[in-house]
């Protein structure tokens, strides 16, 4: 990645990643990575998607 891109990265599930390897592909190719796990705080989710990190929603 020639400039280093923000993604956040949303699991539906609260206790396990979908696709786990991503972050550290996405790390490795120069993204700064950030994971939520979907609970029931919405409000933590609508905090980080007020940022600049392009959300991704990563359904397994």
């Amino acid at each position: 990645m020639s400039e280093k891109k923000k993604v956040l990265l949303i699991h539906p599930h609260a206790d396990r990643a979908a696709l786990p390897e991503l972050a550290g592909a996405l790390r490795r190719a120069g993204a700064e990575v950030e994971e939520h796990f979907m609970a029931d705080d919405y409000s933590a989710l609508l905090d980080k998607l007020e940022g600049d990190a392009l959300p991704v929603v990563v359904k397994v």
